[in-house]
């Protein structure tokens, strides 16, 4: 499917939160970061770490799997070269990313932005061909 709102739609009706495969994930998520595999790599201290779990490949429909885990976090602007799928998973009450609370936000090809998170999450970041450029954001 095109990363776009139809997508997004798609993916929170039939795997949002609530459901089993949600739940699911964010157990393995959850239980990565206690053993090391996700969010591992400190961007910003505890609260701003980033962790590969997976290359682009077969396997991952030629996504790179990233994982997060970020606490009020501004993180670097940048440009979503093929799009963005985003598992987001609250570590608290009232979690927000973009403007989304638990479950999906997609982003499509070419869309910028500044990633921001307010409260606790741990996020999925999945990268059509691993592509992402980071960019100095436009002035206004």
């Amino acid at each position: 499917m095109p990363l776009d709102a139809a997508l997004e739609a798609h993916l929170n009706s039939r795997y949002g939160a609530g459901t089993e495969s949600y739940s699911r994930v964010a157990q393995l998520v959850k239980l990565g970061v206690e053993e090391g595999w996700a969010a591992y790599a400190d961007i910003e201290g505890d609260e701003y770490r980033r962790g590969r779990i997976a290359e682009p490949s077969r396997e991952t429909s030629d996504m790179s799997v990233e994982s997060g885990l970020l606490r009020d976090v501004k993180g670097q602007y940048h440009c979503h070269i093929n799009g963005e799928i985003n598992m987001i998973i609250p570590l608290e009450e009232g979690v927000q990313f973009c403007g989304s609370g638990a479950g999906w936000r997609v982003f499509p090809p070419t869309s910028e932005h500044f990633p921001t998170v307010t409260g606790r999450a741990l996020m999925m970041y999945f990268l059509p061909g691993g592509e992402i450029e980071y960019r100095t954001p436009p002035v206004r």
